[in-house]
C-alpha cells in the first residue's frame, strides 16, 4: 500500500469544524512522511483567529496563545498528587489531612478510587443531569473553609455512595483530590496558590512555562472565548468556574507546552526508569465498573467506561490497538488529548501516534477523535464531556 501523509486530512477536519474567528491550535506527532520515525506538526485554522479583544492573532504565535484546558487538568491533577504523596494506594482523604475535621462519609473515601471515577460522589457534569438538582452549590465552592463547612453540614450526605462500587464523574471529587495532596493544616491555607506552585515545578520539568492556574492577568494572552457560535464580549469573564474546582479544571496552557504534555505522557521524552514507572501505573486499564444511579439510590444502572488513573480508554473500531484519551470543557473552551497505548504493548516503547487540541467553543473532542481515527485508521468513539 502507498504512503499516504495525513496531513491534508487533518487540515481538511480543522477547517471544516471551526467557523467565524474561532480559535484552535493542534499538535499531532506521527509518521508524517512513511521514514518510519514520529514527529510533531502544528496545525490551525486556515481562517483568521481572534483574541480576547477580537484582534487577529498572529498565525505564528498561535503555538502560544492560550486556551483554557477544562477537564484534562485532572491528568496534571493526579500526576501532582503521586508527586507530593508517592502513592494512591492505602491512603484517604482523611489521612491526608487529619487536622480538618471531615465526615467519615468524605474523610473514608480512598484516593485510589477517586483517580479511578470511583469516589462515590454524584456525577455532576451534566451527563446526564442529575434530577436531584446541584451536589454542592458554587457558593460554598468559593475556599476551602467555605467547602469544609459545607461538608460537615451533612447536606446532601445521602447522596454519596460508597467509594469504589460504581463509576461517576465527579469534579468535586477531583477538586478534593487536588486540596488533599497538599496535607493541609486548617481549612484558611491557600491551596489555590499551593498547587499552581506545584504546577510550575511540573512545568518547568517538561518545559511548559506557559501552563498555570488560570488568573485574569491570562486573559489578554488567550483565543477569544465561544459561547456555541458567538464570541465571547471583550471584557466577559473567563474564569473557568468556582474557585475551588481548580483541581478538576482551571489549567491554562498553550498548544507548545501540550505537546510536551503529550510527549511526556506518549514515553516520547524517554522517562527515568522512576518515571516510567509512573507512566506504567498511570496509564494501566482498571476493570469497567457499572454507573452510579442518579436517582436517589447507589443502585447500579448501565456499564461505565474502561479509565485509567484520570484517563479513558474509548472504543475504537476494528483491529489498531488502544487509545487513551481526556477531554475537557469550560464556558468559552474545549479541549481533547489522545495517544495510542504503549505501556502494556509488551514492547514498553514509546507511543507512536499522539493529538491534543485546544480549541475556542465545544470542537476539541470531534475534531481529536477525527484526527486520531485518521492516523489509526479506524474509528475511534465520542469520548465523555466534561467541565
Amino acid at each position: 500500500m502507498a504512503f499516504s501523509d495525513p496531513s491534508l486530512a487533518i487540515q481538511a477536519i480543522i477547517d471544516a469544524a471551526v467557523s467565524d474567528y474561532m480559535g484552535m491550535a493542534v499538535y499531532v506527532f506521527t509518521d508524517f512522511d512513511g521514514s518510519g520515525a514520529p514527529s510533531a506538526k502544528f496545525f490551525s485554522p486556515k481562517t483568521e483567529v481572534w483574541d480576547s479583544n477580537h484582534d487577529v492573532v498572529d498565525p505564528a504565535k498561535l503555538p502560544t496563545t492560550l486556551f483554557e484546558i477544562g477537564s484534562i487538568s485532572k491528568v496534571f491533577t493526579s500526576r501532582i498528587f503521586y508527586s507530593l504523596q508517592g502513592t494512591y494506594e492505602g491512603i484517604t482523604v482523611g489521612s491526608c489531612m487529619p487536622s480538618i475535621s471531615l465526615p467519615a462519609a468524605i474523610s473514608g473515601i480512598p484516593v485510589a478510587d477517586i483517580v479511578t471515577y470511583a469516589s462515590g460522589f454524584p456525577q455532576d457534569n451534566g451527563e446526564p443531569p442529575d434530577p436531584r438538582g446541584q451536589f454542592c452549590p458554587p457558593g460554598n465552592l468559593q475556599n476551602l473553609a467555605d467547602l469544609v463547612d459545607w461538608f460537615n453540614s451533612g447536606q446532601h450526605s445521602a447522596w454519596i455512595c460508597p467509594a469504589g462500587q460504581c463509576y461517576t464523574y465527579s469534579n468535586l471529587a477531583w477538586s478534593l483530590l487536588a486540596i488533599a495532596g497538599f496535607n493541609p493544616q486548617n481549612p484558611y491555607v491557600d491551596v489555590y496558590d499551593e498547587y499552581n506552585a506545584q504546577l510550575a515545578v511540573l512545568g518547568a520539568d517538561l518545559g511548559m512555562g506557559n501552563t498555570a492556574l488560570f488568573n485574569t492577568s491570562q486573559v489578554s494572552s488567550m483565543a477569544c472565548g465561544y459561547n456555541g457560535t458567538q464570541p465571547f464580549e471583550i471584557g466577559q469573564s473567563y474564569k473557568p468556574g468556582p474557585t475551588m474546582e481548580f483541581g478538576c479544571g482551571a489549567i491554562v496552557s498553550c498548544a507548545s507546552d501540550m505537546l510536551q504534555w503529550l510527549l511526556y505522557n506518549m514515553g516520547q521524552l524517554q522517562p527515568s526508569p522512576t518515571e516510567f514507572a509512573i507512566l506504567q501505573m498511570q496509564q494501566q486499564a482498571n476493570p469497567a465498573r457499572g454507573k452510579c444511579g442518579t436517582t436517589g439510590t447507589c443502585q447500579v444502572q448501565a456499564q461505565g467506561p474502561t479509565v485509567g488513573i484520570g484517563w479513558f480508554f474509548p472504543k475504537i473500531a476494528g483491529a489498531a490497538g488502544r487509545v487513551l484519551s481526556k477531554d475537557g470543557g469550560v464556558p468559552g473552551f474545549s479541549s481533547w488529548m489522545g495517544f495510542e497505548s504503549w505501556v502494556q504493548n509488551g514492547a514498553n516503547a514509546p507511543s507512536r501516534n499522539g493529538v491534543v487540541v485546544l480549541s475556542a467553543g465545544s470542537l476539541a473532542s470531534p475534531v481529536g477523535q477525527k484526527i486520531m481515527s485518521t492516523l489509526l485508521n479506524a474509528e475511534v468513539e465520542a469520548g465523555l464531556s466534561s467541565s
